[in-house]
């Protein structure tokens, strides 16, 4: 538990301001750094060069780069992101002392939670300009949706925040106009498709996984023993059809029998939706090691005579600009209120 707490997010309240410390499992981290350095340097000078005086010259400036290095992470639990009532402005400041983000109160849209595809979330706040983001993280990850530092963060910190984005922010109210022109639809009615990007790669790697293996069932170019050739058959088989599969799936609105469909001209996997059952549109954002790779717009629905809920996935995007846009035309097609 009390490894746990290093990990939390800290704020302080005060009467005009909320400051939120999310790092503090850079705590954690600059100590379990320290003691590996340390245990570093006396292996490095014991072992490595046990006369010390020869040591020195090649010691100095690497203690002084792993110092460095401590020092950043035990800086970093100290900085904070500070929504300020009196200035209306919403700041980050690393470490504590250099401001890199600052933000008008009418600027910003929302404190909203991400997720990751392991399961973990955290919160961010986002700007009306770029909703769909990366936003600027303002907690500590999360694993469990009943964590009980999330909870008081939310019901404390953020309650008071919202409190003071409410009072700074006039409502606009912002016309949608009538659909005529589709840019991710295409329209054949009473069917509303979801315009598909050119798949002409994915297409040829199916096929070439497929001939491979074909190639492989008939003329035995593969001279390792059993197994492998069996998994390079049954991969290439397996991975080429999924491929080509993905290529031709589409995903399609029915509006006059009002379902959701997911379709392939092989007829495997067909899903197939009853907007009804629909609970709500879920934006996750991807991430490859740390690095932004695209953003998923998910539908979620209710099983019906079932609490649970089921999920799929009907549009990516690498940028997210026109996430609004597909989304106002989406929920024109499925008559909801925008």
């Amino acid at each position: 538990m009390a490894i746990k707490q290093f990990a939390q997010t800290r704020w302080k309240i005060e009467p005009q301001r909320v400051t939120i410390y999310p790092y503090s499992i850079f705590n954690l981290l600059s100590i379990v750094l320290g003691i590996i350095f340390i245990v570093f340097i006396v292996l490095f000078g014991v072992i490595i060069y046990p006369n010390m005086a020869g040591a020195l010259p090649a010691m100095i400036p690497m203690v002084l780069l792993l110092m460095l290095i401590t020092f950043m992470f035990w800086s970093m639990p100290r900085t904070f992101v500070v929504f300020d009532n009196q200035s209306q402005v919403m700041s980050k400041k690393l470490f504590g002392l250099m401001t890199i983000t600052s933000v008008n109160f009418s600027d910003l849209e929302a404190i909203s939670i991400v997720r990751n595809k392991l399961g973990g979330y955290n919160y961010r706040a986002f700007t009306k300009k770029d909703k769909y983001g990366k936003g600027v993280i303002v907690s500590a990850a999360y694993g469990k949706d009943d964590d009980p530092n999330a909870i008081a963060l939310n019901q404390e910190a953020f309650s008071v925040i919202r409190q003071f984005l409410a009072l700074s922010q006039q409502t606009i109210h912002s016309v949608k106009t009538s659909i005529t022109n589709f840019q991710f639809y295409d329209v054949n009615l009473p069917y509303y498709t979801i315009k598909q990007k050119s798949k002409i790669v994915s297409f040829l790697i199916g096929i070439c996984l497929v001939v491979f293996a074909v190639n492989e069932l008939f003329n035995k170019t593969v001279t390792s023993g059993t197994i492998d050739k069996v998994l390079f058959i049954g991969g290439g088989f397996v991975g080429g059809a999924a491929i080509l599969i993905g290529t031709f799936t589409k995903i399609v609105f029915d509006t006059t029998n009002r379902v959701l469909s997911k379709i392939n001209p092989f007829g495997f996997g067909t899903q197939t939706y009853a907007i009804t059952n629909f609970v709500n549109f879920q934006i996750t954002r991807r991430t490859t090691n740390l690095i932004y790779s695209g953003t998923d717009i998910n539908m979620y629905f209710k099983i019906p005579g079932s609490a649970k809920q089921t999920a799929i996935k009907i549009r990516s995007f690498r940028s997210t600009k026109k996430i609004d846009q597909f989304l106002h035309e989406t929920r024109h097609i499925m008559g909801l209120n925008n």
